[in-house]
């Protein structure tokens, strides 16, 4: 089973990536001045240079195996809930499934600003947490962000159905250290 989809969330990150696509779609089909010849060996640069800036996929930084390990519950699955960056966990245990997001900072919503934002407004509360990136945030319920390396990391929902964790997020501070160390 997967962990719940915050709908708003994952719509305004769907809606920026068809916004880029569509710009990319456009400029690609744009004349080129180039000379014959020229043409490949700049798409061959243009290539090279954007799939090193490419943004890291949230969904393919750690394994359901290295997630158990790291914080002793054991998971079997990591789905990709939409574009790389919003990832279902599946836990043995249904109330052990979360999912987590993994965005490149940037534009709202993927500024730290709004992260926060969110999470007062999901969790009626946010509290500064140190030691986790560069800064991090926890809510009063089941939401945890952490900002690192030009990253947002969200870890939602694992937590929540552990009543001996719940308080502290102490799963949730171990996956998001882990998901940070990957970038």
């Amino acid at each position: 089973m997967c962990a719940t989809t915050n709908k708003p969330r994952l719509a305004a990150r769907l809606m920026t990536g068809v916004a880029v696509a569509v710009t990319a779609l456009t400029l690609s089909s744009c004349g080129s001045s180039s000379p014959p010849g020229a043409s490949s060996a700049t798409s061959a640069a243009i290539a090279a240079s954007s799939s090193s800036a490419q943004p890291a996929d949230g969904c393919q930084l750690v394994t359901a195996k290295e997630l158990s390990q790291a914080v002793g519950v054991q998971y079997t699955a990591i789905q990709d809930g939409g574009g790389g960056s919003f990832c279902n966990v599946t836990g043995a245990q249904v109330t052990d499934s979360f999912y987590f997001i993994v965005d490149k900072e940037g534009a709202p919503p993927n500024t730290w600003d709004a992260q926060v934002a969110i999470i007062k407004r999901d969790d009626g509360s946010e509290t500064t947490d140190s030691g986790i990136g560069d800064r991090a945030v926890q809510g009063a319920v089941k939401e945890f962000a952490a900002e690192a390396k030009g990253y947002i990391v969200l870890v939602t929902n694992a937590d929540t159905n552990n009543p001996p964790t719940a308080r502290t997020f102490a799963r949730t501070k171990k996956i998001a250290q882990l998901l940070i160390s990957k970038l």
